[in-house]
Formats: structure tokens, sequence, C-alpha cells
């Protein structure tokens, strides 16, 4: 059985997927157009998150009976493909769905949904996407930072910027580290969207209990003893990265290369709607030895975070 540790509750596109599935397929023409194809991986994901948000502007599919169906399906699949837990990145808003009082009640649906499939299990970490503006993100670290019903339910942050970001990165550096020293988990992208010169600024600063993506980590030898010497696991996304132009994993494996240097690797799916995969078609692309597969089934129970 599998965990998945790097894995995106994208709520509105699997919304949209279930009531107007036939919108589905201008976003998955997007991945063929000279503008993405032209672009930086960073512009390839802002283009395809600004694709997603126009075709999901509907309010009316955006009901408590279409997100019991969004959390049905995902379990579902989560049987199919023989995964046990997943560690979700969740927003700690209610976004789109109004019906909703706080995320809590969207928690309240997944575990109402899990006590019927008791082999099943996830834990929710906050989606910190700090491209938004200061305001929206005072007032998320505002709840962030309160003990209150909804941060007793998540076991921590999934944090992913861009280096204009960074002065925002600083601003909330000390809530950060609170938030971890108080227990809560502290997963950062980094080695995906932007060069090492940022990571070795994050890293000199915070040390992540996990890092998300992490292929061009390896190039630094530096980063390469930071991470090895504290025990991190990279959760690595070979299809995301792949289609994203971060690493063409058709060439060569980012895991294998990890794992041969020390570094614990878990293999997940990223945004699977977004991206068109499963967890099947990650490992395939990974290209693993049969002994290679073992360590990363074997890590990514070791570094996973449990019920929270």
């Amino acid at each position: 059985m599998h965990s998945l540790l790097h894995c995106h509750f994208e709520s509105a596109l699997r919304a949209l997927e279930i009531a107007k599935p036939e919108r589905v397929g201008y976003l998955r023409g997007v991945y063929e157009t000279d503008a993405y194809l032209q672009s930086t991986p960073a512009e390839r994901l802002t283009l395809l998150w600004q694709t997603v948000m126009s075709l999901t502007d509907d309010a009316d599919i955006f009901t408590e009976a279409t997100f019991r169906r969004v959390v049905r399906r995902l379990l579902d699949e989560m049987q199919a493909s023989r995964i046990e837990h997943i560690d979700l990145r969740i927003g700690p808003s209610t976004g789109r769905w109004r019906w909703m009082h706080s995320a809590g009640d969207g928690i309240d649906i997944f575990r109402e949904e899990l006590s019927y499939r008791t082999a099943l299990s996830i834990t929710f970490l906050a989606g910190v996407n700090m491209t938004k503006t200061q305001d929206q993100l005072d007032a998320l670290f505002d709840v962030l930072s309160e003990q209150d019903d909804l941060t007793t339910r998540i076991a921590g942050v999934d944090l992913n910027f861009l280096p204009y970001d960074l002065p925002k990165f600083n601003r909330y550096l000390r809530t950060l580290r609170n938030l971890q020293t108080g227990g809560m988990k502290v997963n950062i992208h980094l080695g995906e969207l932007f060069n090492n010169a940022i990571s070795h600024y994050v890293l000199a600063r915070i040390t992540p209990d996990r890092i998300g993506h992490g292929v061009l980590l390896l190039d630094d030898e530096a980063l390469v003893d930071f991470v090895r010497a504290n025990g991190i696991c990279l959760d690595m996304c070979p299809t995301s990265n792949t289609l994203l132009g971060v690493a063409d994993w058709n060439r060569t494996s980012p895991a294998r290369v990890a794992l041969q240097l020390g570094i614990p690797v878990s293999i997940n799916t990223d945004d699977p709607v977004l991206f068109r995969t499963s967890l099947e078609s990650e490992f395939s692309l990974a290209g693993l030895t049969g002994d290679e597969y073992d360590q990363v089934i074997a890590c990514g129970r070791k570094y996973r975070y449990g019920d929270a």
C-alpha cells in the first residue's frame, strides 16, 4: 500500500470535472499552445491556473452535494490505486464553497466519508500560496496562529511562492517558525520553479520538515548535504515536473539520483486532475528498480504525518 505525501486538493477543478466535464477539455488544450510551450515553468503553471479559474467561474457548481461527490471520488481513486494515506494540501479558507462557514466544514465531510472506509486515512495541510496579496496572507496566518477548531484538525502548512514573494516570506518567517515550534509541520516547495540561490536563502532561515519537488537541489552539493544531514524527504512529482519543463523524467530519474545520494524520496501526483496523472503513471515515469521502489514505499510510510 502507498502513501501520497504531496497531493493538492484542487477542489474547484474536481468540481468542474464532476459538474461540467465538457469544460475540462479546454484545459487539456492549453498544453499544446505556443504560449504554454514557450513559457518558463512558473509561467506555465500560472497559465494553467488562470485557465482553471476562468473555467470554474460558476457559483452554481460549488454546492455541498458536489463537494461530497468530489470527496467520494477522491476516496475511490485512493482505493483503486492502493493508496492507504494522503497528506492532502487544502485551502484553509472557504474560497468558492460559500456554504462553508470555514474549511473545517469541508474537513468534517472528509471525516464522515472516511468513517465508511476505515482502511484509508487523510491528514490535512493548509496550503499557503504566497503569491496572494498581503491582506489575504495576513488573514490566513491569523487563522493559522489561532488555536481553534480548524487548526486542531490540520497537521501543518504547505508553502509555495515565487522569487518576487521573498519579502512576504520574510514577513511571515517568525510565524512559520512559531508554528513549527508549536508542533505544526512545515513543507516548502523548493527546487522546482526557481533557481538554487533562492533555495539557499530559504534554507538558511528555516529547516522544513519536507520539501516539495526538490529536483533542482540535486545539482548543488551544499544543498544535497543540507537535505541529507537534516533527513528531509523530497516529495517528487515526475509528471508535473515533466509537463512544466522543470525536469524531463523521460530522460533521467531525479528520484534515483536522490536515493543514490542517500536522500529520502516519495513519489506523488502533485495536482492529479490538472496534470492528468495517477500514482501508477508516476511510478512508471520514475523508472525505479525494485529495491528503489521499496525504498520509496518505506519513505512514504516513515515521513507521512499520520492522522491529525
